[in-house]
């Protein structure tokens, strides 16, 4: 029979946080939901609802503040999820440092610029830890060129940034809301027609920003393109022009804008992982790492009893 005593440290008095009580949290915070948490850890929701609570006294620290039927993390709630992601990590190379050990092969990974300045890093550092014998090639092209290289099997999986999938098989691993970006205090905003920095045709963010301003009536000009956002966001740092970029892309001194500008409200777009047929077990081990990895990336939702 279990003791509700939590265990305590060898090295100190104080109590040892289970590995089942952070996942659980981490769930919570990855779903928006305790019942989809639930289903995730294969657990009833009275029972996640008890292993927060048990997870509460343990830090003797609120996590949630509860908002009729909704909560919301509070600022040490927000403070644990790091830990627990961290906790998790450290879980998932333990234990694959030995069930892994051993194995070895290529495998060749494709992500576009725009984003994989962002996520890549994070997703080898994670792969290595794991699989420390595994050589990884990394492309980085545009999403279209990705997505022709995973047709014609040049790639084992590949993340795109880009919505038009067709018949394939694929997993949203992450969505961002598009915003529109200048320069602060900048005075392209004010120009007519407005100057726009834009990505290059068959870009999602290209398509999803015109038809905005063409539904608004608002003239514009494309005075800039480029392949790379790293390309857009020079030439708003230039204050030559504002562009549509994803919210995470958007610091000092860039900031957003918006209808007070009298600028339309974008709408978000989607990341999605396209693997190729019949890929091997570490490309799918690789697969697991990235979707992991983004997931890490996600804004904390607000979270619901439903």
């Amino acid at each position: 029979m279990h003791s509700s005593v939590p265990r305590m440290s060898r090295h100190s008095q104080l109590p040892l946080i289970e590995t089942d009580l952070a996942r659980t949290f981490v769930a919570i915070c990855d779903t928006g939901s305790f019942s989809r948490a639930a289903d995730r850890v294969a657990r009833t929701p009275s029972a996640v609802s008890l292993q927060m609570k048990k997870l509460e006294e343990i830090l003797r620290r609120e996590l949630f503040v509860r908002e009729g039927r909704t909560v919301r993390l509070t600022s040490d709630g927000e403070a644990f999820l790091g830990y627990a992601r961290r906790l998790m990590d450290l879980n998932e190379e333990t234990v694959s440092r030995f069930l892994t050990q051993g194995i070895e092969g290529r495998v060749v990974f494709g992500a576009p610029d725009d984003i994989g300045y962002i996520a890549v890093p994070q997703i080898l550092k994670r792969f290595a830890s794991t699989h420390p014998q595994v050589e990884v090639d990394v492309k980085l092209r545009s999403s279209d060129d990705l997505r022709r290289l995973c047709d014609a099997g040049e790639l084992d999986l590949a993340v795109l940034a880009c919505g038009e999938y067709g018949q394939r098989m694929v997993t949203i691993v992450h969505t961002e809301n598009l915003v529109w970006a200048g320069l602060k205090h900048g005075g392209a905003i004010a120009r007519e027609p407005l100057p726009l920095a834009l990505a290059s045709r068959g870009c999602a963010w290209r398509a999803i920003a015109l038809d905005a301003l063409d539904a608004a009536n608002v003239r514009y000009r494309i005075a800039y393109s480029s392949g790379h956002s790293q390309g857009q966001i020079a030439a708003v740092l230039a204050d030559l022009a504002i562009a549509p970029l994803p919210e995470s892309h958007v610091t000092a001194p860039l900031q957003k804008l918006g209808a007070a500008e009298g600028l339309p409200p974008l709408r978000q777009y989607e990341v999605a992982l396209m693997k190729r047929r019949g890929c091997s077990a570490v490309a799918e081990a690789l697969a697991e790492h990235v979707v992991a990895s983004f997931a890490g990336l996600q804004p904390t939702p607000t979270l619901a009893f439903a």
